[in-house]
């Protein structure tokens, strides 16, 4: 019951951030690009992207059988907020008790990834899938079931790399070697039987054959629409210059951040050492003091941040690198647990959590990819406390910890850290109140000045009309039920395979007649590099047809689109 109050409360936390924050770019580009699959485009071959294609896929489902609305979108994430701190709370009873494992969740209400972005995202469905597929592994190696429902589970591995390449591949490449490590080379060393029942190994040989089954299933599905070749250029070749190359102490933080770590792996092994005595004396103390002292120093720093420590905005993610080096010497030290399928998915927690963060650190920083993947590093602090005998230590300290990373993270979320790219200077917010869009906020005047170019189009461009937007930062085709010509969803580095120059030939070919251009982008800093020189050309080329509060509307006659260079 307390488990479901506070996933609850974090489905509460996110309908709270919709009335709060919307980010125009982000939501455009998942609901947009859902549009065009909707209306029987193909990823990769119609148009491309540098993303994996299930979140666009599900939003594209719910677009088919429930037509567009922000509501809808908005309640799907919701969901996705409850399930997936329920999903934690379930892994995290595999490692402590039933109130530790509530106390370690208890952030989560918080820090649940649409509490921290309240739109749909790839990042959070790809790290719920993750949480489902370790439950489900969990379950069929600890209970009897019939081996075409283990095969099904094990199908369910390959999913999370349909939702986010750089954490969902390597997740599937650790379970497989997991699987295969406990299922063959254990058993061969003790003699072709696996400890305890035939049953465990049947089971493990069963979701092997799951995952290739689900594998196969995948590429199966990607040959016969988009082309694997097509795939895996746009999926890893593209994506791929995305990646983060900064330096280690840029990525990971400073040296301090690595102190902090090594004083938690102290403080674990000092409380390991004595927590089973009843009175432990100085080592207990001085454990204590140790592995707690961390966060009690990030409670202070985010009580004082933005007084004293005017441009420390993130202290609550200086915890990454010190826990993801706790989870790796706790996962040393669970190997020995790594002999019978029953210990499979405890032992590969320490192990999977901090190599998954990693990845997907790859892409923008434990800074800016941390927000989908909280669950993990709960659930590294879960394991290692799950070496302590339970009791009222082992609960003390679960609770203590959790009431922490409460405390900071609600000031987190408050100020919307995360969401500092997007334009919050507005002095008030403004709510859509009726339309598809009914239910969305953002500071003004974003939202005001799209309606005006709903207004705009609905009444002077014909339904039929080609029409782009520049830089495409508002979910107008979704919105509008107009249609995209470009082969381009977003203008970004690992998506936009066009020069300036060729994007314009392109429009000139596909017979675009109107242009809007958006005087002033939600997300600046981002998006006015991203198109740097494209605006001039069109201007260059097309007439100011209207000027808006927010948007320049161009046009050209088709006959002039057609017939001139």
């Amino acid at each position: 019951m307390a488990a479901c109050l506070v996933a609850a409360g974090a489905g509460v936390v996110h309908q709270w951030q919709t009335t709060r924050i919307g980010v125009l770019g982000d939501y455009a580009y998942i609901m947009d690009t859902a549009w065009r699959i909707a209306q029987g485009e193909v990823m990769y071959r119609d148009f491309v992207l540098p993303h994996s294609p299930l979140t666009f896929h599900i939003q594209a489902t719910l677009i088919k059988l429930f037509g567009f609305s922000y509501q809808m979108t908005a309640w799907y994430c919701t969901v996705v907020n409850v399930l997936y701190v329920l999903l934690t709370y379930r892994l995290m009873r595999v490692l402590v008790s039933a109130w530790s494992a509530v106390g370690l969740c208890l952030p989560l209400a918080w820090l649940a990834p649409h509490s921290i972005y309240p739109h749909p995202f790839y990042d959070h469905d790809a790290a719920l899938l993750i949480l489902l597929n370790l439950n489900v592994l969990h379950w069929v190696m600890t209970t009897p079931v019939r081996p075409v429902v283990v095969f099904s589970c094990g199908m369910t591995t390959v999913l999370p790399a349909l939702a986010k390449q750089n954490m969902g591949y390597p997740y599937l490449g650790l379970i497989t070697l997991a699987i295969v490590w406990i299922g063959f080379w254990s058993g061969r060393k003790s003699g072709g039987q696996m400890p305890g029942e035939a049953r465990s190994e049947q089971a493990i040989r069963w979701f092997l054959y799951g995952i290739l089954g689900g594998g196969a299933a995948a590429l199966g599905w990607i040959a016969a629409t988009c082309g694997i070749e097509n795939y895996l250029f746009w999926v890893f070749v593209s994506a791929s210059r995305r990646l983060a190359r900064p330096t280690l102490s840029q990525t990971y933080g400073t040296w301090s951040r690595w102190v902090n770590g090594v004083a938690l792996v102290l403080g674990w092994w000092l409380w390991q050492q004595v927590a089973g005595e009843k009175t432990p004396g100085w080592k207990a103390s001085a454990g204590l003091a140790s592995l707690l002292g961390p966060f009690i120093v990030v409670i202070g720093m985010t009580l004082l941040a933005g007084h004293v420590f005017v441009d420390f905005n993130y202290p609550l993610l200086s915890l990454w690198v010190p826990v993801m080096l706790l989870a790796l010497v706790t996962g040393t030290w669970s190997l020995r647990l790594l002999t019978c399928a029953e210990g499979l998915v405890p032992a590969l927690l320490p192990w999977l959590c901090p190599m998954v963060a990693f990845f997907s650190f790859l892409s923008q920083g434990h800074v800016r990819s941390s927000y989908g993947i909280w669950a993990l590093f709960f659930l590294m602090l879960g394991s290692a406390l799950n070496v302590f005998p339970s009791g009222r230590g082992r609960l003390g300290i679960s609770w203590a910890l959790g009431l922490m990373m409460t405390v900071a993270a609600v000031p987190y979320i408050q100020k919307n850290v995360r969401l500092r790219y997007v334009d919050q200077s507005g002095d008030r917010t403004q709510t859509a109140t009726s339309g598809p869009l009914r239910g969305l906020t953002t500071h003004a005047p974003y939202l005001s000045d799209f309606s005006e170019l709903l207004g705009f189009v609905e009444a002077t461009i014909p339904p039929d009309a080609s029409i782009i937007c520049l830089p495409q930062e508002e979910p107008f085709y979704v919105t509008t039920g107009r249609y995209n010509p470009l082969p381009v969803v977003i203008f970004d580095r690992t998506a936009n395979p066009l020069s300036p120059g060729d994007l314009f030939a392109e429009a000139q070919r596909r017979q675009v007649t109107w242009v809007i251009l958006k005087k002033r982008p939600q997300m600046k800093e981002v998006i006015l590099s991203e198109i740097e020189g494209v605006p001039a050309l069109f201007l260059s080329k097309y007439k100011v047809f209207a000027e808006l509060d927010g948007y320049l509307i161009l046009h050209r006659p088709s006959s002039v689109t057609s017939n001139s260079p």
